[in-house]
């Protein structure tokens, strides 16, 4: 076999076995309802909502939770990617075949990467069908492929974190708490900052700080990317919608900039570590 043939044998394999998962099918679930629900609880209130907002509803319903789970939905994905085949003791296994080490790496990485970009599209598809069976026609969906691919670009941020702590945990409980512990310290440490801010603006730190933050980089650009392409006038309602960590004082080069940093050097040290550890016999 090829090498390439043999790093998608492996994604095959990562794909298969992650479904199998009863967390990534639970997710799965989640991701229809959240793609889903929004949309009825903005229904019940769309007296409220302004009437030039309603063709733009599916950004709104998008970033009322959207990001969230699906930067959560790449945690559980690649946390176990690495941490679970030491476990098993399927990882001893597969190395004793004739095949590179870096080959079993990319091919797991890519495997749990193609599926978390498999729920991203089934989550952007529910939202455009939920808020046309709610509010009818929507309009600019031209920004969905771009919409896609910066919350796709912008999820490699924790999925990259996710897969090394899973490599150099090697236990797949604790690499979804040290990651799932990251992810929420993030997010609740730059909802203080933003709030410390909103007290005392005069206080720019706090503003800076919240923008540096793992939640804030990997939230703000599909924002900051939707916010360019739609009319000022709904700018706000987009705003409340994602405001939870959103970064707001940083600008698309320095998201892109931030999501690069991060992931490169989780990935970075996930290859490292993998490369000069030993691989370990089953871990009890």
């Amino acid at each position: 076999m090829s090498r390439f043939e043999v790093v998608t044998s492996f994604a095959r394999y990562e794909i298969k076995r992650a479904v199998a998962r009863r967390k990534v099918l639970i997710l799965v679930a989640f991701t229809v309802l959240v793609s889903t629900l929004p949309y009825y609880a903005l229904s019940r209130i769309a007296d409220r909502i302004p009437a030039p907002a309603f063709p733009y509803i599916w950004a709104v319903g998008f970033f009322l939770a959207g990001p969230l789970l699906l930067n959560f939905t790449a945690i559980l994905i690649a946390a176990g990617a690495m941490s679970e085949e030491y476990e098993q003791g399927t990882a001893e296994l597969l190395l004793s075949k004739p095949v590179k080490r870096g080959d079993y790496f990319l091919g797991k990485f890519l495997g749990g990467y193609i599926l978390f970009l498999a729920i991203l599209a089934i989550d952007i598809f529910l939202t455009i069908a939920s808020a046309f069976a709610f509010f009818g026609s929507q309009a600019d969906l031209v920004l969905l492929p771009g919409l896609f691919l910066a919350q796709a670009f912008s999820s490699l941020l924790f999925y990259c974190l996710a897969f090394m702590l899973g490599e150099l945990l090697r236990r797949s409980s604790l690499a979804y708490i040290f990651s799932s512990a990251l992810f929420f310290s993030s997010l609740i440490i730059g909802f203080y900052l933003e709030f410390i801010y909103a007290l005392v603006p005069s206080e720019t730190i706090y503003k800076v700080a919240e923008t540096y933050l793992p939640t804030s980089a990997a939230n703000a650009l599909p924002q900051q990317y939707v916010l360019s392409g739609v009319p000022s006038t709904i700018s706000s309602l987009l705003q409340l919608a994602g405001f939870l960590g959103s970064g707001r004082g940083s600008t698309i080069g320095s998201s892109i900039a931030l999501v690069l940093i991060y992931a490169v050097a989780g990935l970075v040290i996930a290859v490292a570590y993998f490369h000069y550890a030993d691989i370990s016999r089953r871990v009890s």
